[in-house]
């Protein structure tokens, strides 16, 4: 129900529907803290906002005006009150902190670092990849760059990348995921060395990975063995015509070949330990729903991710979802969940920013598992 949700519970899915404003107090105030790294990293649509914390440990990534077009017209003002920056839209008020960004993010230290890793929040994200080799009509990669070529990275570069993040004086990151970019069958196995390279090189920083079960990508056993601590398996769109439309090759490899993946990573990592995301928005209310009951059977983690259309993407005119949609997809994915004693992750607070939860796990608790990123 509506009057289940705090004034912040609220916040966050209006900011997630329509977007922030930046009074120009806070944004100066925010831009000098941040010593010329911007409001945001904008790497990507789902992370193009500032990240801020609000009452009740809800975060939020706030889509705004400089990225997002559809923020334009957003009534959700971050504004400066004294020394402390204020979020409210009508009667709805929340105290706001800023998650700083880290040294790294600063233009003085170059950008070829931010080729590798992005931070985001307490976690660092490696991409390990230019370019893709699959090509999803949401998904920016195959789109900024048209002309750039498939290519992957060395690992060397990779692990000397994140261990600046984990290490950075702003605002290290506590645990690392590896993402971006699906590898052709012909670089699997450096894919798989990368895998073992980073946990080995990161004994004491968490390591998931977020990737497509391409056959043979992902060594379940070795993975478990080497301590591999959670996995992504995003099926992003249930409904199969309409993953045909937008996500051609997951839509080649089959519905129920990730389903049965993700069965076979919940049954070897263990319970709470494999995700999948869906994107809200670009299907019906019902398929994603059915998308969650489908991954929550299968002893997976359902992960919801609001639409942000990206304006390189075939999709970038598309609207995303309005508040009701949101509250209504939360409210059901709740209750499908409760039945099978799971939750709606991410279970890591601050990695919710952008996802349609608020960091409580199957106990309806939030807890920190890292350290608390720097605040503004």
């Amino acid at each position: 129900m509506l009057s289940d949700l705090t004034p912040a519970q609220r916040l966050k899915l209006l900011l997630l529907a329509n977007g922030l404003a930046v009074s120009p107090a806070a944004r100066r105030w925010i831009t000098d803290a941040a010593h010329g790294a911007g409001l945001s990293s904008a790497d990507y649509a789902s992370t193009s906002g500032p990240i801020l914390k609000l009452d009740d440990d809800v975060w939020v990534n706030a889509p705004v005006q400089d990225h997002n077009a559809f923020a334009a017209q957003a009534t959700t003002v971050l504004d400066l009150e004294g020394d402390r920056l204020v979020i409210h839209d009508g009667n709805l008020v929340s105290p706001a902190w800023y998650c700083l960004q880290p040294q790294y993010h600063e233009p003085n230290h170059g950008r070829e670092l931010m080729n590798l890793v992005v931070t985001h929040g307490d976690r660092v994200r490696l991409s390990p990849l230019r370019s893709c080799a699959m090509t999803c009509t949401f998904c920016n990669v195959p789109y900024d760059d048209p002309l750039s070529t498939y290519q992957l990275k060395p690992i060397d570069a990779c692990v000397a990348a994140l261990r600046v993040a984990v290490d950075d004086p702003i605002q290290p990151a506590h645990h690392i995921l590896i993402s971006g970019g699906t590898p052709k069958p012909k670089d699997v196995e450096n894919h798989r060395e990368l895998y073992r390279s980073v946990i080995e090189s990161f004994p004491g920083v968490p390591v998931d990975i977020m990737m497509v079960p391409i056959p043979g990508v992902i060594d379940l056993p070795g993975l478990k063995t080497a301590g591999l601590n959670d996995l992504s398996i995003n099926l992003e769109v249930y409904d199969r015509a309409r993953q045909q439309e937008v996500a051609r090759q997951k839509y080649n490899w089959g519905r129920d070949y990730y389903l049965d993946f993700i069965e076979q990573a919940a049954d070897t990592l263990g319970p709470g330990r494999t995700r999948s995301m869906l994107l809200v928005g670009l299907e019906s209310v019902e398929s994603t729903l059915a998308g969650v009951e489908a991954i929550a059977q299968r002893g997976g983690v359902p992960v919801l991710s609001p639409f942000r259309p990206d304006p390189a993407t075939p999709l970038g005119d598309m609207a995303p979802p309005g508040f009701d949609q949101l509250l209504d997809v939360y409210q059901r994915a709740q209750e499908i969940v409760d039945k099978y004693g799971a939750f709606i992750g991410p279970s890591c607070p601050p990695c919710t920013h952008n996802t349609l939860n608020f960091g409580t796990g199957a106990d309806g608790n939030v807890t920190y598992g890292y350290p608390h990123p720097a605040m503004l």
